[in-house]
């Protein structure tokens, strides 16, 4: 192999060692927003049962008058 093909495979290791650092870098905001998503929607169902919970209890309350 030659000295030229040694820089250049170097140059390229280099390239995808700098890409593989963004890409992790990315990977990690995009956990972050994920757990975000799924924090509120996780709300969002509970408010939903709470409402649920609610509406069941008035209709049974309404049948037993």
């Amino acid at each position: 192999m030659s000295q030229e093909q040694v820089a250049e495979l170097r140059e390229e290791v280099a390239a995808m060692k700098r890409d593989i650092a963004n890409l992790q870098g990315w990977q990690k905001t995009q956990n972050r927003t994920l757990q975000r998503i799924d924090d509120r929607l996780h709300s969002l169902e509970r408010w939903i049962m709470a409402i649920l919970a609610t509406s069941l209890i008035s209709v049974l309350l309404s049948v037993r008058r």
